[in-house]
């Protein structure tokens, strides 16, 4: 493990009720040049060391121990220490703890069980730069997969930006979630989040949709429409499968963009717009882009910031929580008994490719919900 450059005598605390986390913990760390961390079996004794005047500058910190738990006492720490850089742990993968995680300020995210190779990096880029509090995450995605824990620290540390994102996946994998987890933890929480698949919408209809139009602007304009930009003023603005948006329409989107303002169709007062615009694809853009059916400035503005949307098959730990949340959810829909899944079902499920994804899963359920006798 390479050496960190950090003075030996930077205090590392390690709050687990896990010996075996805390032994390795410690010694990786040692290992790599770092102080012996001190080592903490509650929340609680290391918010009284805190109250009493230590001060660590940098927290390993699990979530789930008896007691109080990890994201209380983060809480609760940093208020006293609004610096104190901390990573939280857990074996619990879950949206919900990530977003809460980095709500109270968290460096980092790092699942169990985890790479010690990360760990002393996490402490190397903290301790080099005291870097504080990150922002933001989303609801609950059903997940305890180490590609979803991926996506949701990418959603934790943008939500609160006003960066672009273009949230890449394939079809059915539940892209839009993102999209409503970086409006839902961001600074325009309150305003609008507005959604338009642009494949839905036949092309000539598309600018009309997107910008609005004035009264008598065209044949059948019988009154003023508002847009989605318009609809979406203050918040949010999604813009699914934005790959399928004709050259002519992503010119003039570039342009609001660039300049924040726009006019209605048959409109002569410019419009100023206020919307952060994150946009989604199930295409490869860049390869759109090589064939002239895609505009390379307009990628450049949506891609600030990429997050891909893992596919089903890559998410092999959550498939029988996932089948167990669309079962009670199809019940529910269909008001009737809820139905459980054999081993064998399973098995087969774990089997298949699911070339339509979390959607197509959800079908299944609802067929089998609604079809299977008991």
């Amino acid at each position: 493990m390479p050496q960190t450059t950090h003075p030996p005598s930077a205090p590392i605390w390690i709050i687990d009720d896990d010996r075996a986390i805390r032994f390795v913990l410690e010694h990786a760390l040692a290992d790599a040049g770092f102080a012996p961390p001190r080592s903490f079996t509650n929340a609680q004794a290391a918010l009284s060391a805190i109250e009493a005047g230590e001060t660590p500058m940098l927290v390993f910190t699990d979530i789930r121990m008896p007691g109080m738990d990890g994201l209380s006492w983060l809480k609760r720490a940093r208020t006293l220490m609004p610096q104190l850089s901390v990573v939280v742990m857990s074996a619990y993968t879950d949206l919900s703890s990530t977003v809460a995680a980095f709500d109270g300020g968290a460096l980092d995210y790092l699942p169990k069980p985890f790479d010690l190779t990360h760990a002393v990096a996490f402490a190397q880029r903290a301790l080099s730069q005291r870097s504080t509090a990150e922002p933001n995450l989303s609801p609950a995605f059903v997940s305890q997969s180490a590609a979803m824990g991926e996506v949701f620290r990418a959603i934790g540390r943008v939500a609160r930006t006003e960066l672009s994102v273009l949230i890449t996946g394939e079809t059915g994998t539940g892209k839009e979630l993102i999209a409503r987890a970086l409006h839902q933890h961001s600074n325009r929480a309150k305003q609008p989040f507005v959604a338009l698949n642009t494949a839905a919408i036949a092309p000539e209809l598309l600018e009309s949709e997107l910008f609005g139009h004035e009264q008598g602007a065209f044949t059948g304009a019988h009154r003023r429409h508002a847009g989605r930009f318009e609809q979406a003023e203050g918040g949010t603005l999604f813009l699914d499968e934005i790959g399928d948006m004709p050259l002519a329409l992503q010119t003039r989107l570039l342009r609001v963009l660039a300049e924040g303002e726009y006019f209605l169709l048959g409109g002569r007062d410019l419009k100023r717009t206020n919307v952060r615009l994150l946009a989604a694809t199930h295409q490869d853009l860049q390869g759109k882009v090589a064939r002239g059916e895609f505009r390379a400035d307009l990628l450049h503005r949506l891609n600030v910031v990429e997050i891909r949307m893992p596919p089903l098959r890559e998410r092999g730990e959550d498939l029988t929580r996932l089948c167990d949340e669309l079962l009670e959810a199809s019940a529910k829909e269909l008001k009737t008994a809820r139905k459980t899944l054999s081993p064998q079902v399973l098995q087969r499920f774990a089997d298949y490719n699911w070339p339509g994804n979390v959607r197509e899963l959800r079908n299944y359920c609802l067929r089998l919900t609604a079809l299977a006798p008991g």
